[in-house]
């Protein structure tokens, strides 16, 4: 069974009248065991795509995978994001300490972990682009950069993403960051992280919206 059951198996007999038999089973999709935090599995469904989160079960190996971090409602993050975006202004520092981590999951008892964060870049396009925000940037072009690290178990995409209302410079001095990682799983999937973190970019985009329509690719 992909996602287990805190209980015994047992209980699917006694507690028969209040649990599903799909719970207790193990089957595919919505029956899969999520229920110590039904909240926390919406939104990182919503985000992901419950496809990817199962597909992320299966590299992260056996065990109970758990939502680990308190989680924001999408509409709530959205909303939060697009409020700093609106109270910045050319000097302004707002942004430094305020990152979101929309979805970090783990294996109960054992150190193997997916952390994703979401914020406003401290590094604007045009410093990633003259390289003053160090290595290791690639650019996807329209002003799309990423990064990969730890042998492409940690990836970093930074996006040019206007939020209505904000200043004029918001764009290209404020982009949008996405960042993503797998720690303790030296054989994940790195392909899925990449499908993973471009899902949560278009998600975001969209989501905000960014009104420039970023051209943000599906895979990373």
């Amino acid at each position: 069974m992909r996602f287990q059951v805190r209980a015994l198996p047992a209980l699917c007999v006694v507690a028969a009248a209040t649990i599903t038999l799909s719970a207790c089973s193990g089957g595919e999709g919505k029956s899969q065991d999520r229920s110590d935090s039904p909240k926390g599995w919406d939104v990182c469904n919503e985000l992901f795509g419950s496809s990817r989160v199962n597909a992320l079960q299966d590299e992260m190996g056996s065990g109970t995978l758990a939502v680990l971090n308190q989680l924001t409602p999408v509409n709530e993050l959205l909303s939060d994001r697009a409020s700093v975006a609106k109270s910045w202004k050319p000097g302004s520092e707002v942004h430094y300490s305020n990152t979101s981590h929309p979805c970090d999951l783990g294996i109960d008892g054992s150190n193997k972990r997916f952390n994703s964060y979401v914020s406003w870049s401290v590094d604007s396009s045009q410093s990633i682009d003259s390289g003053d925000a160090g290595e290791g940037w690639q650019s996807l072009g329209k002003g799309i950069y990423v990064k990969r690290e730890d042998n492409n178990l940690h990836l970093t995409a930074v996006i040019p993403c206007k939020i209505k209302g904000s200043h004029k410079e918001q764009e290209p001095e404020l982009p949008l960051k996405v960042e993503t990682e797998v720690r303790n799983v030296p054989d994940f999937d790195t392909k899925l992280l990449s499908e993973m973190t471009a899902q949560l970019a278009n998600k975001l985009a969209e989501g905000l919206p960014c009104t420039n329509a970023p051209d943000v690719p599906s895979v990373f």
